[in-house]
């Protein structure tokens, strides 16, 4: 009893989130406890779970970790007046294991004390339910919140930048200023800041991102003019490997660009047919931000470069790989179906969070062990039962042209749909509207909890299990050796008077009397 306790100890923060349709009871308070005490990092399932989270006022920083801010520098520059010359401090922030830096001028940082002034007005005048945590906060605080409004010092230029970081350090001590949206939007923190798996804190804020882009066929709009072009405002999170932008206010992820040879950061009107606009592009899309002025623009495009740098899935690898070979891989090659179905079952039983299955065929009634004496192993009663526990289940399957193809992908979906909500399938490409014809996905591929990955496999359809003996028809071991017995039985007739009407009718006999297969036959 005291090894299972401890085992569900150790297994408590990784799975906080293992329930994922609409139905699901919320967290638990002891769940919510362990999460917000977390002092290193998020877990990466964090990132499914948004609304959640902030429906449940989870705060985004860390609890017990201080985040300490240094004016590292200053920038002098000239607006568009061409008399009056601007400062801009770049900031250095440190929350945990995560550096980062912002920009900001003075009168950001008067616009962030006035909200601040104006929330805590708001809080004191209007007594509304939601507010009732930082009320709380408020009332008990022991000292005014820093100020700005300072005479000699902030006449002097020279203690400027020690001024700005005494203030911000101050604000950041007290927990009503910490949780307050306006100073995490200043810092440039969100839910994504603190996600270990994802990498370093990197770059982030709000956008305005332009509306299509896709370069793949059918997403896009029909119309190519700016009038069809549409404003979104987006926060934008830039990591060492790939960007994304979300709704920031409704925590849903839009869309994730991933690093690859053909990305590239342009800016200038001339790339982007906007002023103040940026391009970024891979393999899969262009997409045009555009900044508020050409100074960010520049340091949007700067730290997009320097962040992506050292991405190994920038070159082009060995054998046209996305990835660099890697050295002290636990890797396993599979010759025959028997061994890597089996051990596919074997991964998928073990499944904690997460499973993505992409296939060209999948039929939902195979099994993936033979013989089989029930159901235990076959696909759909697999993801059936994962899915119950919680797993979240990803399927991607190619949509085939059904006059070319029989391979049933609607079938397909709709069965493995209708087990639980947690199984998500999508077919594609949809032929007409991408006006694809002569493609298909081919990719095989199973991955389980980000730690497990099967690739370059086959299919989980019939037809694709088998062994050693090759057979021509995927039968079980019983009735194999049933047949083995009636085939030699036949061949003694043979040698029989009439010895061939006397096989014939001993092979009959001896396929009449077989028992029920265990698994479906398949040619």
């Amino acid at each position: 009893m005291a090894a299972t306790e401890e085992v569900l100890e150790e297994t408590r923060v990784p799975g906080l989130f293992r329930r994922f349709h609409s139905d699901d009871k919320p967290l638990s308070q002891d769940e919510l406890d362990c999460l917000q005490e977390s002092t290193e990092s998020r877990p990466f399932l964090v990132t499914q779970r948004l609304r959640e989270l902030r429906e449940q006022g989870v705060p985004l920083l860390l609890q017990g970790s201080p985040i300490c801010c240094r004016v590292e520098s200053t920038e002098r520059y000239t607006t568009r007046s061409k008399v009056r010359v601007c400062t801009l401090y770049s900031v250095r922030l440190t929350h945990g294991q995560f550096s980062w830096t912002v920009k900001r001028k003075f009168r950001h940082f008067q616009e962030l004390h006035r909200d601040l002034l104006k929330h805590k007005i708001m809080l004191t005048l209007l007594p509304l339910g939601r507010f009732a945590v930082q009320r709380q906060q408020l009332g008990t605080l022991s000292e005014d919140m820093p100020t700005l409004h300072s005479t000699e010092r902030v006449r002097r230029a020279s203690s400027k930048p020690k001024f700005l970081e005494d203030y911000l350090n101050g604000l950041l001590e007290n927990s009503f200023c910490r949780g307050y949206s306006g100073m995490l939007e200043f810092l440039e923190v969100s839910p994504l800041s603190f996600v270990g798996d994802l990498g370093p804190k990197g770059l982030e804020g709000f956008i305005l991102k332009r509306s299509g882009g896709h370069r793949i066929q059918g997403i896009n709009c029909i119309g190519h003019h700016q009038f069809c072009y549409r404003w979104s405002r987006r926060w934008l999170v830039v990591k060492d490997s790939f960007l994304m932008y979300m709704k920031r206010e409704a925590g849903v992820i839009s869309f994730v660009l991933l690093f690859d040879p053909e990305f590239k950061v342009l800016v200038g009107r001339c790339y982007t047919d906007t002023k103040y606009g940026v391009l970024i592009e891979n393999f899969t899309r262009t997409l045009i931000i555009k900044c508020s002025s050409y100074r960010q623009a520049q340091w949007w495009s700067h730290e997009i470069g320097r962040l992506s740098q050292g991405c190994e899935f920038l070159t082009v690898h060995p054998h046209g790989a996305m990835a660099p070979p890697r050295d002290n891989t636990l890797t396993k090659w599979y010759i025959n179906g028997r061994g890597y179905m089996e051990d596919v079952a074997n991964a998928l039983e073990q499944a904690r969070e997460e499973i993505y299955i992409t296939d060209w065929w999948l039929s939902p009634e195979v099994f993936l062990k033979r013989p089989a004496t029930d159901d235990h192993w076959r696909l759909d009663q697999i993801l059936k039962r994962k899915a119950e526990q919680g797993v979240k289940v990803c399927v991607l399957l190619y949509k085939e042209v059904e006059l070319a193809l029989g391979i049933n992908s609607d079938y397909s979906k709709r069965t493995l749909m209708n087990l639980h909500p947690n199984i998500k399938v999508m077919r594609h490409p949809d032929h007409v509207s991408a006006i694809v014809f002569l493609w298909a996905h081919h990719e095989k591929m199973v991955a389980i909890d980000q730690s497990v990955a099967f690739v370059g496999g086959i299919d989980l359809a019939y037809g694709r299990w088998d062994d050693q003996h090759y057979r021509l028809v995927d039968l079980g071991i019983k009735a194999l050796a049933n047949r083995k017995v009636a085939g030699k039985r036949a061949c003694d007739e043979v040698d029989r008077p009439n010895g061939s009407s006397a096989g014939a009718d001993a092979a009959t006999a001896a396929s009449d009397s077989e028992p029920e297969m265990d698994t479906e036959s398949e040619t």
